[in-house]
């Protein structure tokens, strides 16, 4: 499962992706956050309703990838008292505790079946969305992604 957030001057969007331990796409999401340009919230939802969506489809076993190591980091830390998410920090603890899921960092290179999720929840005036089918566009980073192509960060 991949997550990805983008944020346009005032739109903010969210999206994520189900594949399988070969990279087939199982199913997507994305969304509009109206009145928000926060990319914690939108980090955080895109990873709530991934993991929501898995919880869903009897997944078991996931490994979740996020490019944002902050939200990495918020949700593999200690109980919080004080947060402007700690409702929907807590709620993804609480899912994380129902599946078995594997949280980890990936470089923003490496999300790019995610982003192209998110970009498409920023210009759609939808607040959620589900496919089982991977949308128009997204099948050439899919198969980039199955063959494990090489981003070299510059």
């Amino acid at each position: 499962m991949l997550m990805k957030v983008v944020l346009a001057p005032t739109r903010a969007g969210f999206g994520g992706l189900l594949r399988n331990y070969v990279g087939f796409y199982l199913s997507g999401f994305f969304g509009f956050i109206q009145n928000s340009a926060d990319i914690l919230q939108a980090v955080l939802l895109a990873i709530y309703h991934g993991l929501l969506q898995a919880k869903k489809k009897a997944i078991t076993d996931l490994v979740c990838y996020s490019d944002s190591l902050h939200c990495i980091n918020l949700i593999k830390g200690p109980p919080m008292k004080f947060h402007t998410y700690v409702v929907l920090i807590q709620d993804i603890k609480e899912l994380i505790g129902q599946i078995n899921v594997t949280i980890c960092h990936t470089l923003r290179e490496g999300n790019q079946c995610a982003d192209f999720l998110v970009k498409l929840g920023a210009s759609l005036d939808i607040d959620l969305s589900f496919r089982a089918s991977s949308p128009e566009g997204l099948q050439s980073p899919l198969s980039i992604d199955a063959t494990g192509t090489f981003f070299s960060r510059v």
